[in-house]
């Protein structure tokens, strides 16, 4: 299983991403966003008083096995390569599946811009136009 067909759907719908978050309750709240130039990003946030993001971490795309290539480099925590997903194993009905876990990973959020991580207003204007990366 690839992203190749999730990343044609957030091309298809014209938006910069889709935002995909861990389903169920779980000790963090862990998203996904899956980028229409084929990056990803995780992000790990926590519950409770001091809420807040705890680590975030990108991947410049997958292999061709669904394999997000983390670049670990620029990550502070140290056991981020045991916290996230390895490999996509199933998507489908909004949802994705990794490393065949039975935790489901919802789209919450068809973004159509996400300025805070570079893809604001005229850089998707110009991906749209153009077609963009990949």
């Amino acid at each position: 299983m690839d992203f190749a067909p999730i990343i044609a759907d957030v091309k298809a719908a014209k938006c910069a991403g889709f935002r995909y978050q861990r389903a169920g309750h779980q000790r963090y709240r862990d998203r996904i966003t899956v980028y229409r130039d084929g990056r990803l990003l995780f992000e790990r946030f926590c519950y409770g008083e001091a809420a807040g993001l705890v680590f975030k971490l990108w991947a410049p795309g997958a292999d061709d096995t669904g394999a997000p290539q983390w670049d670990f480099s620029k990550c502070n925590v140290t056991n981020a390569r045991g916290e996230v997903p390895h490999q996509l194993t199933g998507a489908g009905q909004g949802g994705l599946v990794f490393d065949g876990r039975p935790a489901r990973w919802e789209c919450v959020d068809k973004l159509k811009n996400d300025k805070a991580n570079g893809y604001g207003g005229p850089v998707n204007f110009f991906k749209n136009l153009f077609g963009g990366r990949k």
